[in-house]
């Protein structure tokens, strides 16, 4: 399991908790690790993630030095992660980490499982920017499915023939991934999760600044991972 957290330290623990607890009901205790990615935390995440590494088997942090924003951050998640799959999910405790066996479940006849949440647990603004996003998203890039921002697991060999072009501070490693490994013929299915409301702290994609960088970011990249593929596909042809 790989969890990135920014600015999480009244929930990391709870969710590091859940996490371990999950790999140990379904007998991955020994063979599982919970990766905390810590993205240049300024709250007290930094030591907490350091305090539960040391003094938990099988959990393990990585630090950025600074904030990198969300694809900066699953960036490190997938390059850190050990293991053939990735069970990427976030720190604010608005997802289940008892979903993973269902995830792994649909696995079997996958390469990405994507949850797709039954219903939004924000306000009325965060619901909107994310239908948005969603919108703008699938439009440039013509992904399969009405959504990608929840929980998601990742078969590690497809994200390790991936080429990826998302700037850090942007919001655009979920939907180039999924661009990508759709155009490489790649399975992915969806599992309806719940969502719950965040136990505390600021949501971050909210901000006008990320808002702004992840819209030029979108445009950007839906013109060079599409040259990508392109050339990769010529490439394959001669």
């Amino acid at each position: 399991m790989a969890i990135p957290a920014y600015d999480e330290v009244t929930s990391l623990a709870a969710v590091v908790a859940e996490a371990l607890a999950e790999l140990a009901a379904i007998g991955l205790a020994h063979d599982g690790e919970v990766l905390i990615v810590d993205d240049g935390s300024t709250d007290g995440t930094s030591a907490l993630a350091d305090e539960l590494a040391s003094s938990t088997p099988f959990v393990r942090v990585v630090h950025h030095g600074r904030n990198r924003g969300f694809s900066g951050a699953m960036r490190t998640c997938f390059r850190e992660s050990r293991g053939d799959w990735i069970f990427l999910a976030p720190a604010d405790g608005q997802s289940s980490m008892s979903d993973l066996r269902r995830f792994l479940e649909a696995s079997a006849n996958a390469d990405i499982v994507i949850g797709v949440r039954e219903s939004r647990a924000d306000h009325a603004g965060r619901r909107l920017l994310s239908r948005a996003f969603h919108l703008i998203a699938r439009s440039l890039l013509a992904i399969p499915v009405r959504e990608f921002s929840s929980i998601l697991l990742f078969r590690r060999s497809l994200l390790d023939a991936l080429p990826l072009r998302s700037r850090d501070n942007g919001a655009t490693m979920l939907p180039e991934v999924l661009f990508r490994a759709h155009s490489r013929g790649a399975v992915l299915v969806t599992v309806v999760v719940p969502h719950f409301p965040r136990r505390s702290g600021q949501a971050k994609g909210g901000r006008l600044s990320v808002v702004l960088i992840t819209l030029v970011e979108l445009l950007r990249i839906a013109v060079l991972v599409r040259i990508d593929e392109m050339r990769r596909v010529g490439r394959a042809e001669t």
